[in-house]
C-alpha cells in the first residue's frame, strides 16, 4: 500500500447497513413492569375552596363573625376599656360642683377634658402605627388611671392643679377604640367578615354611650365622685390589659407607611369621612342640651336622660337592621341612604316639636335619628377599613373619633347659645346632618379615586 510522506495510511472499516426495526415492533425494556392505568379528569369536580372565602352559614355574619378566634375577647376588653372616656366627663362635673360649687368651673373642666382626648387622637394614632397598642395602650392606661385617682386630691386645692391633672389623664387615655378598628384587618382576611364585625363595633359604642353616663352618675350619686373616678380607672386597666395581652396585639408589626403627611391623609379621602362625622356629632351634641331644654320646659327631669336612652335605642335597632342587610348592597350605598335618612329623621323632632305640644310624641320621634346614625357611622368603618393605607389605619380612624368630639363639642356651643328660641334645639341636629349628608354625597361621587396602597376597591363598587 502505498504511502504518503512516510506515514501509513488508516485502514477504513466497511460500513453495515442494518435494519432498523420499528418502534411498535419492538420490545419494550421494562415490559414485565405493568404500568398503572391514568386517572381521567373529571370537569364536574370544583376545585377546592379558598381560604379567603368561606362557606356561607345559615346563621348570618355577625355570628359568623363572632365565632372567630379573638373577636369576642377584643369586643369586650374594648368596650370595658373605653368607659372611662364616657364616665370622666360626667364624673369631672359632678366631683368639681361638690367641691367647688360652682357649675361654670366644672363644665370647663368637663369641656377641657373631652376636647382634649378627642384633639390628641390623630398623634396617638400615629404613634399606634408605629409601635402597636402593647407599647402606646399600656404604659398610656398606667398613667391615666394614675391621673384618676390623683383627681379628688387635686380638687381639693386650686383650679391649676384640677387643670393639669384632668390634661394628664385626656392625654394618657389609651386609644383603645382606633386600635381594635386598626387590628380587624390583620384578623380578618374576609370582607365580610370585617363587614359584620364593622356592625359590632358601632353596636358596642353604643352601649358604652348608655351604660358610662348611668355608672358614673349612679356611683357618684350612691358612694361619691371618687369612688366613680377609681372604678373608671380600674375599668380602663382591665380594659386595656385584656386588649394588648391577646395574641393579635402582641403580634402586631408596623406595616409600610406611604411618603404621605397627616394634612395630605386628611385632606384626601377621609377629609369628606371626617365631615360626615362631624355633622353627626354635632347633632348629638344638640340633641344633648335640647334634652336638658325639654327638662327645664315641662318640668321634667328625667328627660335630660330619657332623650339620649331613646336615641341610643334606635342606634341599637339600626344595628340590627343592617346587620340583616350586609349582603344586599355596598358600602357605598349604605352610607348614603343613612345620611339622607339621618337628615330626613331629624325632621320629625323638629315637626313633632312643633305641631304636638306633649312630650311623649317628641321623645319617641327621636328614635328615628338614632337608626340611621349607626348606619351612617358603620358605613364609615367599613369605607376605612377598605381605603386606608396598610400603615395609617390607626391614624386615619383616630381622625375620625376627633371629628366626632368636636363636632359633639361644636353642637353643645351652638345648642346652649341658641337656647332662648323655642326650636333652636331641634333644628340644629337637622342642620349638622344637612352637613354629614352633602359629604357622603360628595364621597360617593369621588369613589373612584382611590389613593395609593388601598385594597378591596371592588368592595365599594355597586
Amino acid at each position: 500500500m502505498p504511502q504518503s510522506r512516510g506515514r501509513p495510511v488508516p485502514r477504513r472499516e466497511p460500513i453495515v447497513l442494518t435494519r432498523v426495526t420499528p418502534r411498535s415492533s419492538r420490545p419494550e425494556p421494562h415490559a414485565h413492569r405493568p404500568t398503572l392505568p391514568s386517572r381521567p379528569e373529571s370537569p364536574s369536580i370544583s376545585p377546592p375552596r379558598s381560604a379567603e372565602q368561606p362557606p356561607t352559614s345559615p346563621r348570618g355574619p355577625v355570628r359568623v363573625v363572632m365565632s372567630r378566634p379573638h373577636v369576642v375577647r377584643l369586643l369586650t376588653a374594648t368596650m370595658v376599656g373605653r368607659l372611662p372616656t364616657v364616665m370622666v366627663p360626667v364624673t369631672v362635673i359632678l366631683l368639681v360642683t361638690h367641691t367647688t360649687g360652682s357649675l361654670t368651673t366644672a363644665g370647663l373642666l368637663g369641656a377641657l377634658y373631652s376636647l382634649t382626648a378627642a384633639l390628641s387622637q390623630p398623634v396617638k394614632g400615629r404613634l399606634l402605627d408605629q409601635y402597636g397598642p402593647v407599647r402606646v395602650s399600656g404604659p398610656g392606661a398606667v398613667l391615666n388611671a394614675a391621673s384618676l385617682v390623683c383627681l379628688p386630691l387635686a380638687a381639693q386645692h386650686h383650679l391649676g392643679a384640677m387643670s393639669v391633672t384632668v390634661l394628664s389623664a385626656a392625654l394618657s387615655a389609651p386609644p383603645l377604640e382606633a386600635g381594635l378598628r386598626a387590628l380587624w384587618p390583620r384578623l380578618l382576611a374576609d370582607p365580610g367578615d370585617r363587614r359584620a364585625v364593622a356592625v359590632l363595633d358601632s353596636t358596642c359604642s353604643g352601649l358604652v354611650f348608655i351604660t358610662g353616663p348611668l355608672l358614673a352618675g349612679g356611683l357618684s350619686a350612691l358612694y361619691g365622685p371618687e369612688t366613680a373616678l377609681a372604678t373608671a380607672a380600674v375599668l380602663g386597666l382591665a380594659g386595656t390589659a385584656g386588649v394588648i395581652t391577646s395574641a393579635p396585639a402582641r403580634a402586631w408589626h408596623p406595616a409600610h407607611r406611604p411618603a404621605q403627611r397627616a394634612g395630605q391623609l386628611l385632606t384626601a379621602w377621609l377629609g369628606r369621612l371626617v365631615a360626615v362625622l362631624a355633622g353627626g356629632g354635632l347633632a348629638t351634641g344638640a340633641m344633648n342640651v335640647w334634652a336638658v331644654q325639654l327638662a327645664d320646659e315641662h318640668r321634667e327631669p328625667a328627660l335630660t336622660g330619657l332623650v339620649p336612652a331613646v336615641f341610643s335605642l334606635g342606634a341599637l335597632a339600626g344595628s340590627v337592621l343592617l346587620a340583616r342587610r350586609l349582603q344586599r348592597g355596598s358600602p357605598r350605598r349604605h352610607l348614603i341612604t343613612g345620611a339622607a335618612g339621618l337628615q330626613a329623621a331629624w325632621l320629625l323632632p323638629l315637626l313633632a316639636a312643633h305641631h304636638h305640644p306633649a312630650t311623649g310624641v317628641t321623645v319617641a320621634a327621636v328614635a328615628a335619628p338614632g337608626v340611621f346614625h349607626t348606619i351612617v357611622a358603620t358605613s364609615v368603618i367599613i369605607t376605612v377599613q377598605t381605603l386606608a393605607p396598610p400603615g395609617r389605619r390607626a391614624e386615619a380612624y383616630a381622625w375620625l373619633i376627633l371629628a366626632g368630639g368636636t363636632g359633639h363639642a361644636l353642637g353643645t356651643a351652638l345648642a346652649g347659645t341658641l337656647g332662648s328660641h323655642p326650636l333652636g334645639g331641634p333644628a340644629l341636629p337637622a342642620l349638622g346632618t344637612a352637613l354629614t349628608l352633602a359629604a357622603a354625597l360628595r364621597q360617593a361621587g369621588e369613589h373612584h379615586r382611590v389613593p395609593h396602597g388601598s385594597h378591596h376597591l371592588a368592595n365599594l363598587k355597586e
